[in-house]
């Protein structure tokens, strides 16, 4: 059976051996061949990057897009939408940038990195729109369409001995 991770996978001895080569991956992943298993993630993985190599460098750049599902964190309104990512990581044999991913051995892996953009972008808590007013959290209402007479005000009642607390002027007034 063919590995599915095959096209994320360049050979990178090659690459920096010709500075200025560029290798182009652009292929569709199910979310299970990328070890992506995430309850937004609504389809494949498309995947469009391009690697660049430099004197002891690799440059990838590109997009990883994919549709996703989920439910305002504020109304729980369900959404939806594209997932666009931009790519622009650096590879190198040696740990002298501490932002760069490193190459171990002579192929340079993308599918680590892919799945990490992945699911951390999907793990983002989103908002129906910016201006959401969100659930009443006494009675459940969605304040987006309606007005509730609940009381907004947040007590903590561990701190109402204190209410009472009269302190004294401070000197010279």
């Amino acid at each position: 059976m063919p590995d599915p991770r095959r096209p994320l996978r360049l050979d990178a001895v090659e690459l920096l051996r010709q500075p200025g080569a560029v290798r182009e991956v652009v292929a569709r992943f199910a979310p299970a061949d990328l070890d992506v298993d995430h309850t937004h993630l609504d389809d494949a993985i498309d995947v469009e990057l391009s690697a660049t190599s430099g004197d002891a460098w690799i440059d990838v750049t590109g997009a990883v897009r994919s549709a996703w599902s989920a439910a305002c964190r504020r109304c729980l309104t369900d959404m939806d939408g594209v997932l666009v990512i931009d790519i622009d990581e650096r590879y190198r044999r040696d740990d002298e940038d501490p932002d760069a991913f490193v190459i171990d051995g002579p192929q340079l892996d993308l599918a680590p990195m892919v799945r990490e953009v992945v699911l951390l972008e999907l793990d983002d808590e989103r908002v129906c729109r910016d201006d959401c007013a969100g659930l009443c959290p006494t009675c459940g209402a969605d304040r987006n369409h309606r007005r509730c007479a609940c009381v907004d005000e947040v007590t903590d009642d561990r701190w109402a001995a204190l209410a009472d607390v009269v302190l004294d002027e401070a000197p010279g007034e």
